[in-house]
């Protein structure tokens, strides 16, 4: 566990330093008007994207790890088809999705021109597989494979792309997002090479029957709108900013949001190392062992993720001057984020139970409250006190999410997270300490040959 979270720890370090420069470079490149635009068509991509799954890149996490688990490649590759094809068909309906989107909020022809949401359109199922074979990837335990396109590529590519158009004056709005959509097209190359050839290395005989079927659709069905209402919930908030205010304000508001979630950097690291685990443990009906993960989980969380959103609260100022002198009005916004965000860290990884244990429907219901109450609090708060306004009512919906999960995990599964799981053991914290040493001792063995 711990190797895989130093890892993943690591991978997403490495992926918001990457992607901090690309967004600072675009900032700089380009007018705050187009940036914004830029960032907005960026979050309606990372928004259907996804989507477009219908849900199965949650049954490949949770199914195929245990497929894998039990030597049965010919079952994942099967879920992984599926999943493809569903894509595919899902776009097409996505694309009329995203029209209405950005006719509604910004205008086509007015605010937005065609060809950059034909660009956002062509995105959509490279986002999709990009998020499906991520999932795959962590399934067959390749957690760094499963991470470098998300987390390296994805900006890597399109910030490269960035400073080559700079430099022959030919960089726009719509020549960012084509860079970006390319860097898609290239991550979804290499990752359906590289499971190719994982899968094709381990054969077997079995075969998939309609009651596999039959537990992949059980899954996807709830999860595709428990899906589409987590992202929401956690970018809907920027649509609302650029749709009510304009899109400068939505790019400051944006940027302030993108730093605050640093604050759970760790909680992640863990809650995507834990999943596979936890979907294990809960079909070999191991109580114990969920309760031991979780209560690691939310050590890791709580002694990393403090710090970090103080240090961000206190620097937040020189960080949102990296974008620009005019970003630096959102530290007020940042600050109110970052405060929001600190409950996910006092949750610890309490989200990674509710996907892989079945309790889809009542993480659902959370969802769906979630999702209404931003709806309504955002806009009013936009109203009331502007960006910060909008920070403060988004910042008390994630609260209110934390402490809904909590209690549904313990009520439904008798699993505490955060401070109520055990995390302070003693025997805990020393296994913890001692582990955490002797991969100290193992790094520094291997730097200093």
């Amino acid at each position: 566990m711990l190797n895989d979270m130093v890892v993943v720890t690591g991978m997403k370090v490495a992926g918001t330093l990457l992607w901090l420069i690309y967004t600072v470079l675009l900032a700089r490149l380009l007018p705050p008007d187009d940036y914004g635009l830029v960032m907005y068509a960026i979050t309606v991509l990372s928004i259907a994207g996804p989507l477009t799954c219908f849900g199965l890149n949650s049954a490949m996490l949770r199914h195929g790890s245990v497929y894998w688990h039990q030597d049965r490649p010919h079952a994942l590759k099967a879920l992984l088809a599926e999943a493809r094809r569903v894509i595919v068909m899902a776009a097409l309906i996505g694309v009329l999705v995203v029209v209405v989107v950005f006719q509604v909020a910004l205008g086509i022809g007015d605010g937005i021109g065609w060809p950059t949401v034909a660009i956002v359109a062509i995105g959509m199922p490279l986002y999709g597989a990009m998020d499906l074979h991520r999932e795959t990837l962590r399934a067959l335990d390749r957690v760094i494979a499963g991470f470098l396109g998300f987390n390296i590529l994805r900006s890597l590519i399109p910030g490269a792309v960035a400073a080559a158009l700079a430099v022959v004056g030919w960089l726009s709005v719509d020549t960012a997002l084509a860079g970006f959509v390319g860097g898609l097209v290239v991550i979804a190359t290499l990752d359906a090479r590289r499971i190719a050839s994982i899968m094709d290395a381990r054969r077997s005989a079995s075969a998939v029957d309609r009651s596999d079927r039959s537990d992949w659709y059980r899954i996807a069905r709830p999860m595709v709108l428990a899906e589409a209402l987590v992202y929401w919930t956690a970018r809907g908030d920027i649509l609302i900013v650029g749709a009510m205010i304009d899109l400068k304000a939505a790019a400051i508001y944006l940027t302030a949001q993108r730093l605050a979630v640093l604050v759970t950097f760790v909680v992640d690291a863990v809650r995507l190392t834990l999943e596979p685990m936890i979907a294990r443990r809960f079909a070999d009906r191991d109580q114990a062992g969920m309760q031991d993960l979780l209560a690691r989980g939310s050590l890791a969380s709580l002694v990393s993720g403090l710090p970090i959103g103080f240090a961000i609260i206190a620097g937040g100022w020189l960080l949102l001057g990296l974008y620009g002198p005019e970003f630096q009005q959102g530290w007020a916004v940042l600050a109110i984020l970052t405060a929001g965000q600190m409950s996910t860290v006092l949750a610890g990884p309490v989200s990674a139970v509710l996907r892989m244990t079945g309790l889809e429907r009542p993480l659902t219901a959370i969802l769906i409250a979630g999702a209404v109450g931003q709806s309504v609090a955002v806009p009013v708060g936009i109203l009331a006190g502007g960006l910060e306004g909008a920070a403060a009512a988004a910042a008390l919906v994630t609260v209110a999410s934390n402490f809904a999960y909590l209690a549904i995990v313990r009520r439904r599964l008798g699993l505490r997270s955060g401070p109520g799981s055990g995390m302070f053991e003693p025997a805990l914290i020393r296994s913890t300490l001692d582990a955490v040493t002797e991969r100290a001792r193992t790094l520094l063995a291997g730097t200093g040959r």
